[in-house]
This record gives C-alpha cells, sequence and structure tokens, in this order.
C-alpha cells in the first residue's frame, strides 16, 4: 500500500492541487458573478431614478434633494434605539413637500407588504400624510396615504 501511494505520490499531489484550484476558481467566478448581478441591478436602477424624476417633472413636482435623511428610532426595554431611513426623493408641488420612493416590478405595488411598511415608515417618520410611489416602468405616481378617516 505505501509502495503504491509513494509510486503515486506525484499523481495523488497533482490531483489535490487541482480540486484546490478548481474550488478557487469557482469562488472567484461566484465573487465576479455576484458583482456583475450587483451592477445590472444599479444600472437599471439609475435608469429608474432619471426616469422617475422625468416623470415627477412632467406632472409639476420639482425635485428637492436626492437620497434625504430621515431619523428613525425605537425603544427596546425603553432603551433608545435610532436607525437612519432613506428615501429616493424630496419633492414639491404647489407648495407642498413630499417623499417619493422609487420602486418597480412587484415592489411598486403598495399593497406589498414590505413597500407598504417602509412607506409607512417614511410617513410616520416625517410626518407627511402623503407619500409619493413613483414606478418609472408603469409611468405611474400614486399617492399613499396612511391617515386615519
Amino acid at each position: 500500500m505505501i509502495e503504491i501511494i509513494e509510486n503515486n505520490l506525484l499523481l495523488l499531489i497533482l490531483i489535490t492541487s487541482l480540486v484546490f484550484f478548481f474550488i478557487w476558481l469557482g469562488w472567484k467566478i461566484r465573487l465576479w458573478w455576484k458583482n456583475f448581478l450587483f451592477m445590472l441591478v444599479r444600472k437599471r436602477g439609475r435608469k429608474g431614478e432619471k426616469t422617475s424624476i422625468n416623470l415627477l417633472k412632467k406632472n409639476g413636482y420639482k425635485i428637492l434633494d436626492e437620497q434625504i435623511k430621515l431619523n428613525g428610532y425605537f425603544f427596546i426595554d425603553e432603551e433608545l434605539n435610532e436607525f437612519d431611513l432613506r428615501p429616493d426623493l424630496l419633492v414639491e408641488k404647489d407648495g407642498i413637500e413630499y417623499i417619493a420612493e422609487i420602486k418597480t416590478g412587484e415592489v411598486a405595488n403598495p399593497s406589498n407588504r414590505n413597500t407598504r411598511r417602509q412607506l409607512q415608515e417614511y410617513s410616520y417618520f416625517s410626518n407627511q400624510d402623503v407619500i409619493l410611489l413613483v414606478d418609472p416602468i408603469k409611468r405611474s405616481i400614486k399617492r399613499i396615504s396612511f391617515k386615519k378617516k
């Protein structure tokens, strides 16, 4: 048995090296693929933002700021915990300021649980009754309100 191992030691080292090389190569390809997909998503997002800004301007809104910062907070056992919220746009029309959130696809629907919760957070922490939900693909601007009637 030892004799077989000694005779094939070079082959065993070569096979082990190849296995490690292909594992490393697969890991590198996976990283490259994730970065490539992320780049595509960002590119689509930038295009959607441009389209949304043009759509809002066409509908009489003035863009005041992008990626504004809202401060949020909650308590855990009476201990204050703070966090940041980043709505896409702050816009104004007829002297009224609105927060506008840009969404595409399935999440552009206010019935989507995560979208609805995000918009409700924006409404609550900005003290605004109406949040705009902009879908650049459908070219729609929806006025979302969480005010009780």
